[in-house]
């Protein structure tokens, strides 16, 4: 049986057109060149697997499916009328390898699948595996949420490692996780460190680039850092080897905020030699974050030399900066 035929008939078991509509449609797409044959569409169904009617079949009454959650519902679509919108259906789901296959294994683990969300799985490329894997794990998803999950690729092992971590994610967190690219492996080593992270937290540090190793870099280094100072470090892209230089040109007791408002106006290692070198060497962090701002460099320190200034200190470097 071709996969056209297999694909009508599915639609003729889901209740979704009549055997007179299933004959038109294999008609149209075609399969036949007369008009429906009942009988031989009703042994088809059969050789196919599919009840013919609501009536019994050999084995039995059809095994009740499983409740499934209310989903808001969809807008509706514009109809090019009932035979070319079940024609249009019919060559969607070829385009994209859904078969009646692929719909009977989906329903095995989800339960009941309408072909709507059979073809928004499909063009995801979501395997029935795939959303066992969540099933045994216990988590209860809708299919718009392992749409999700297939649209921004959430591996069902890092999930499991999230939760063994003892973080207590929810589908929205899942997908945020996803999206931003966090690691399980990460935020076990976060926790090492000391840093008692929120899933907000975690998300923060994915958002920011922030990573373990830069993390620790800071810690190797003395600080004693919150997690908002982390994010913070992570936003302004705060360089552990700028604490490295000021804590050997003596700076050693320099906040947080210090380091962030020095990373802003440009202030590096660079500068911080040059003041070095001009003897300034008991600046505060807002006079070295001030001669960022206003620009002191290397030919200004030359300029103010030669008009017979020896000894330099931040105030009068600033006043002479600004023209005071």
């Amino acid at each position: 049986m071709n996969d056209e035929r297999t694909q009508v008939l599915e639609m003729l078991a889901a209740g979704k057109i009549t055997v007179e509509e299933a004959g038109m449609l294999l008609e149209a797409l075609g399969r036949t060149a007369a008009g429906p044959d009942p009988e031989a569409l009703k042994a088809a169904e059969k050789a196919a697997g599919f009840p013919f009617t609501n009536e019994p079949s050999e084995g039995g009454l059809r095994s009740p499916r499983p409740p499934r959650a209310p989903r808001a519902p969809r807008p509706p679509k514009l109809s090019r009328g009932r035979r070319a919108d079940v024609i249009d259906q019919a060559l969607q789901l070829r385009s994209h390898g859904i078969s009646a296959d692929y719909l009977n294994r989906m329903r095995a683990v989800l339960g009941e699948v309408d072909l709507d969300d059979a073809m928004a799985m499909g063009v995801h490329g979501i395997q029935p595996e795939y959303a066992a894997r969540f099933r045994e794990m216990g988590l209860d998803l809708a299919i718009d949420d392992l749409v999700a999950f297939g649209i921004h690729g959430i591996d069902p092992e890092k999930v499991q490692k999230f939760r063994d971590s003892g973080l207590d994610l929810d589908v929205d967190d899942i997908v945020a996780f996803g999206i931003h690219g966090i690691d399980p492996d990460d935020v076990l080593a976060f926790r090492k460190m000391g840093l008692d992270l929120s899933i907000d937290d975690v998300v923060a540090f994915g958002i920011h680039g922030v990573e373990p190793d830069y993390v620790r870099a800071f810690f190797d280094l003395g600080l004693d850092l919150s997690v908002d100072d982390v994010v913070a470090f992570g936003i302004h892209g705060v360089d552990a080897k700028l604490v490295e230089k000021l804590h050997e040109l003596g700076f050693e007791h320099v906040s947080a905020d210090d380091l962030v408002a020095m990373s802003i106006h440009g202030v590096d290692e660079d500068l911080l030699d040059m003041l070095h070198r001009a003897g300034l060497t008991d600046l505060s962090a807002d006079e070295i974050v001030s001669m960022a701002i206003h620009g002191v460099d290397e030919e200004f320190l030359a300029m103010v030399r030669e008009m017979g200034v020896e000894e330099l200190s931040a105030e009068a470097l600033l006043k002479r900066k600004l023209g005071n």
